[in-house]
């Protein structure tokens, strides 16, 4: 079993699959090896090309309930990587590599697990994750409404994750009057000026209660051209992750009625996910396959998308969030073990049946025997 899953990581690994640059397509080798194997232990194998990279791969066997996911993609290695990012390298309970934590050792996991069992099963392997929009996700659910439950592949070492927060981005175009800045009232209408007001203000709100636990960051500030220039604009790039439970629309009115100049600021949502909160399902899901129950986590997931379809929804997945993205990543391999017996409890599982799923990827699939 092992074996299996060490070959199966290595190979993945070694696929070149950074997002940035957005490169997989259906012929990408990371897709045709996942399809190979899937088909051979009796999937059948349904391919969807969204373009710019995003490729979703779906494959079935039998009538399943639950659909287990999993993306493929990964961060670009990062310059600081002391040991070569697309080779598998195995010492002392570790597995290195490039993505070998976020999240390619789980993707291992799942192939393993499909070879290893007999049971329906549908498990969905998407490719832009890493990008920020969740297309391949939001595009599957919109058109496949036929699951009842999900399993979603992000490292929780090996336990079932039931809440995250949300995640929600924004930019703010602040526009001003270019000046010298000699002149008397020039400060008051640089946008530079104004875009730093907003962000004290903002900083100082998110330290108060009730949003002192949306997680506020501000990553970029943007404009002006000299110092003795007044600028005539100024952009911020923003983004927050208010808990499970709150309404993300009230931090939202709270900071935008900082701006002082509605009018002249332009506001532009970026990304907006909603949190991840336990459903009527989700214990019986856990319960079901006898997952070991881990705590909220402050980072976001897909899991959050699938929950919002009305799918009962856990995240599982082997290795620690402290080392997805980082450089010389690696993951446990009993976090790998552990982590396949949970998947193949889902795999094997006799009960595990619902209606038909012929065609879940819609007229754009491409089904492979």
């Amino acid at each position: 079993m092992l074996d299996r899953i060490l070959t199966h990581l290595e190979y993945l690994v070694q696929c070149d699959t950074q997002n940035p640059p957005r490169t997989v397509t259906p012929e990408h080798q990371v897709i045709e090896y996942c399809a190979k194997v899937l088909s051979a232990c009796g999937c059948i194998i349904e391919i969807c090309d969204l373009g710019d990279g995003c490729v979703n791969m779906l494959a079935t066997r039998g009538q399943a309930r639950t659909i287990a996911n999993c993306h493929l993609d990964t961060v670009p290695a990062d310059q600081s990587w002391t040991r070569d990012p697309f080779t598998l390298g195995v010492e002392n309970g570790l597995a290195f590599g490039l993505g070998a934590c976020d999240i390619k050792g789980a993707a291992a996991c799942m192939l393993t697990s499909a070879q290893e069992s007999d049971g329906a099963m549908a498990l969905l392997f998407t490719t832009d994750e890493e990008a920020g929009q969740s297309t391949c996700v939001r595009s599957f659910l919109n058109g496949s409404p036929v699951y009842d439950r999900a399993i979603v592949a992000e490292p929780t070492s090996g336990r079932a994750v039931c809440a995250h927060r949300g995640l929600a981005t924004f930019e703010l175009l602040f526009n001003g009057h270019a000046a010298h800045s000699s002149i008397t009232d020039a400060n008051e209408h640089n946008a530079i000026h104004l875009a730093t007001q907003w962000c004290a203000e903002a900083i100082k709100l998110a330290k108060e209660s009730p949003l002192d636990n949306i997680r506020l960051n501000i990553g970029v500030i943007q404009g002006g051209s000299k110092a003795n220039v007044a600028a005539s604009s100024a952009k911020v790039i923003f983004g927050m992750r208010p808990p499970a439970g709150m309404n993300p629309e009230q931090p939202i009115s709270a900071l935008r009625m900082l701006i002082k100049d509605q009018e002249t600021c332009i506001w532009k949502s970026r990304f907006n996910a909603p949190s991840l909160s336990e459903s009527s399902g989700t214990s019986s899901l856990v319960a079901d396959y006898g997952f070991k129950l881990g705590s909220p986590v402050d980072f976001w997931t897909e899991a959050a998308l699938f929950h919002e379809a009305g799918l009962s929804t856990v995240v599982l997945g082997p290795g620690s969030i402290s080392q997805a993205h980082a450089a010389n990543e690696f993951v446990a391999i009993d976090d790998l073990i552990s982590v396949y017996k949970s998947y193949k409890q889902v795999f094997s599982d006799p009960l595990e049946v619902t209606h038909n799923i012929t065609g879940a990827l819609g007229s754009q699939g491409v089904i492979s025997p």
